[in-house]
């Protein structure tokens, strides 16, 4: 199937590695210029490198996206430099350590608020008066699977909830502009070592060992766990208007692991 991607403009937040690489590339192969929004910038150019090298288009821009004056400036410049933003993928967050609710504290909670909520109300919120002036746009937020309640996960949990109440918000008020909003819920994606770069969050010990990973795929219909890839195609589609008259939806991409109703 042809998604008509080719020639469009797509910001991917958090672009760079696992999950955000991936999606980068997708876009990349096809035909869409691809901006790569991340703080960790050697590893965007890297990205960014990878897709030019393919044949594609892309940029890898530095920024904060949780830093709300430095994500307008960085979406300004490219409206101005680049062209038209078509897409937004909202893919910004990250779990940390997997705990116990009374083993968290404020510190953590806040922490998780500003990666997992916070940066793409940020992205929404400086990409989005661009999209309603043009009357036509595709937002694409990545949640997760925590968000419907799991074991451990309770901040992080609550967090990604919020994204799919703002996806669906978002397609409430502003379909009237043509404007599609949209949700994916990965469960866990494991990335591997090529695919993060020194300045990614995956940098640390996660306390994901071989028996959680077992755990999670014998709790899988499907007996295996999603890669960062399978997200991918479905952001690929949900950013295409082969689904003109899907909005405020959430699609899990879990093998099964969580069936949203």
């Amino acid at each position: 199937m042809d998604l008509a991607l080719s020639g469009k403009q797509v910001i991917v937040t958090g672009g760079a590695s696992n999950i955000g690489r991936a999606l980068s590339r997708a876009f990349g192969h096809e035909g869409a210029t691809v901006m790569i929004f991340d703080r960790d910038l050697p590893q965007a150019e890297r990205t960014a490198s990878e897709i030019i090298c393919d044949g594609g288009r892309a940029h890898a821009i530095e920024v904060d996206v949780t830093a709300v004056l430095a994500m307008q400036s960085a979406a300004a410049d490219i409206e101005d430099r680049v062209g038209p933003v078509d897409v937004l993928v909202n893919n910004v967050g990250w779990n940390g350590h997997q705990e116990f609710f009374l083993e968290l504290g404020p510190q953590r909670w806040a922490e998780s608020f500003r990666l997992n909520l916070y940066a793409t109300l940020s992205a929404t919120h400086a990409v989005l008066p661009y999209m309603v002036q043009r009357r036509h746009g595709s937002i694409v937020n990545i949640s997760s699977d925590a968000a419907f309640g799991d074991y451990r996960v309770a901040d992080y949990g609550a967090m990604k909830a919020g994204v799919l109440a703002f996806t669906r918000s978002i397609a409430m008020e502003y379909g009237r502009y043509g404007i599609r909003a949209n949700a994916i819920t990965p469960g866990m994606v494991i990335p591997a070592a090529s695919d993060i770069g020194e300045g990614s969050y995956w940098n640390v010990d996660t306390g994901i060992g071989a028996k959680e990973i077992s755990d999670i795929e014998r709790r899988t219909p499907l007996k295996r766990r999603s890669e960062a890839v399978d997200v991918a195609w479905s952001a690929l589609f949900l950013a295409s208007d082969k689904a003109r008259q899907l909005t405020g939806q959430t699609i899990s991409v879990s093998g099964g692991f969580a069936m949203p109703r």
